[in-house]
């Protein structure tokens, strides 16, 4: 398998506070704040001790999927200052080819926040990871026989996104997307309704995500795409994953599990599906290698788990 990812690059920060933290900063709990690096900049001496990674979702995919074996390579754009630096050297040490373009913009971070009780403040300063369109898709993205992990935070620019998906399947690729956001997914909902049919293969979402998309309550909006071809993949946290196509249900649940931190654990999933059916799997042990690896993610800060863990849940579970 060889996996292309497209997106946002926001290096991750995860810090572990007190229940008091964010609103000693102003910040309410539980919020999710968007903020010019410069504001950013004044809270980070603040944070006590953090784990920074690599991260956004195209990139966390590829470094799962690096991970579990495959071939990888993740396109964004980071600053010309040394987090920018950093970002490229960890996809590197994870066994995934930088495909990166480079800002004057700053490198985006990605802040999370996690209290005793689990509960996460996001703190995101996006940069140069808006930069990434400035410039066409590059060419070494589209590669024959491979596959195009697109994250939907790329519909910011629908020309962006449709060219990418438009390249890769002249290109003879398959095309995966994974919707980014509730909100985004709703403001572009017709245009996305257009496009996913002949441009999309698996289309993973969460479930707010696939509201947005469907504009109908879960099952119900599972039997409105039920004629689609594409394989639809619906992730629901510690409820599992759903996968559909042509009047095919299948539900995974997953047991249950006190997460030490939540960040990337849906990419790893997307990535350990992509692994399963990478091998001819059918969508059930897909499912089941997808929540697999999306528990072991949940287990550490960030993407910071062994890779051999990883691999070791492809053997125990005798694929």
């Amino acid at each position: 398998m060889e996996v292309l990812g497209v997106g946002n690059a926001l290096m991750d920060l995860i810090a572990f506070v007190e229940e008091d933290f964010a609103p000693s900063l102003g910040i309410h709990n539980n919020a999710v704040l968007h903020l010019e690096r410069r504001d950013f900049d004044a809270i980070l001496p603040l944070l006590p001790e953090f784990e920074a990674s690599a991260g956004g979702g195209g990139a966390n995919v590829a470094r799962t999927a690096a991970f579990l074996g495959a071939a990888a390579s993740f396109s964004g754009c980071v600053g010309l200052d040394l987090l920018g630096e950093s970002y490229a050297e960890e996809l590197e040490a994870s066994g995934v080819e930088p495909l990166l373009s480079r800002s004057s913009s700053e490198t985006g971070v990605y802040c999370s926040l996690i209290r005793p009780d689990g509960g996460r403040t996001l703190i995101v300063s996006p940069g140069a990871a808006l930069d990434l369109d400035l410039e066409p898709p590059r060419d070494e993205l589209f590669r024959p026989g491979a596959l195009l992990l697109v994250d939907g935070y790329l519909l910011r620019n629908r020309a962006y996104f449709g060219e990418c998906l438009g390249r890769a399947k002249r290109s003879d690729m398959e095309v995966a997307i994974d919707l980014g956001g509730q909100a985004l997914t709703a403001a572009h909902r017709d245009y996305l309704l257009e496009i996913l049919p002949g441009n999309c293969d698996i289309l993973f979402a969460n479930e707010d995500e696939f509201a947005a998309l469907s504009g109908l309550p879960l099952r119900e909006g599972i039997e409105l795409f039920g004629s689609c071809e594409f394989e639809l993949v619906i992730k629901l946290a510690e409820r599992g994953a759903i996968w559909a196509r042509g009047g095919e249900l299948i539900e995974s649940p997953v047991r249950e599990q006190r997460p030490v931190d939540e960040t990337g654990a849906g990419d790893a999933f997307a990535a350990g599906f992509l692994a399963g059916r990478d091998r001819g799997l059918p969508p059930e042990r897909c499912l089941r290698l997808g929540n697999r690896i999306a528990e072991e993610v949940l287990g550490v800060p960030g993407l910071g788990v062994d890779p051999e863990r990883l691999r070791r849940v492809i053997e125990v579970l005798d694929l």
